[in-house]
C-alpha cells in the first residue's frame, strides 16, 4: 500500500511540473521586449509604448537586429534609446512622443523600416504604459 502511494505521488509530481512560456502568446512576446527602465522613462515623459510582433522571412543576425534598432530609432517621434529588439522572442518595443508623431504614422514608418530588412510586424499592445 505504501509503495503504491509513493508511486502515485511521484507520478503526480512529474505531471505537475511548472508550465514553461510558450513564446507565442501576446504576454510572452511583450515580456521578451519589455524593459522597465524604458517604461518608467515613458511614464515620466508622457510618452506611449508600442509592442509589436516581429516575424522574419530570412535568418536573423546581430546585424539585422542592429539595423532594425537603428532604422526605428530614426523615425520621427520615437525615443531612440527605447528601441528593444528581441528577434528570438519575435518581438519589438519602443516608446514615442504622441505630441511629435501620430501613432498611425509611427506604425506605418516602422513597417516601411523593417520590410527591407526581411521582417514584418503586427501590433501586440500600444498606449500609455501606466495603463498597459
Amino acid at each position: 500500500m505504501k509503495l503504491a502511494a509513493t508511486s502515485i505521488a511521484a507520478l503526480l509530481m512529474a505531471v505537475a511540473a511548472p508550465a514553461a512560456a510558450c513564446g507565442y502568446c501576446v504576454d510572452d512576446k511583450v515580456a521578451a521586449a519589455y524593459d522597465h527602465a524604458v517604461v518608467a522613462r515613458a511614464i515620466a515623459k508622457g510618452h506611449e509604448v508600442v509592442y509589436l510582433s516581429l516575424e522574419f522571412a530570412r535568418p536573423v543576425t546581430r546585424d539585422t537586429e542592429a539595423a532594425i534598432r537603428n532604422a526605428i530609432g530614426r523615425i520621427s517621434g520615437v525615443d531612440r534609446n527605447s528601441v528593444r529588439v528581441a528577434a528570438e522572442g519575435g518581438s519589438l518595443s519602443f516608446a514615442f512622443d504622441p505630441k511629435r508623431a501620430h501613432s498611425g504614422s509611427v506604425l506605418n514608418a516602422v513597417d516601411r523600416a523593417v520590410t527591407p530588412l526581411g521582417a514584418r510586424t503586427a501590433l501586440l499592445r500600444f498606449g500609455n504604459p501606466s495603463k498597459l
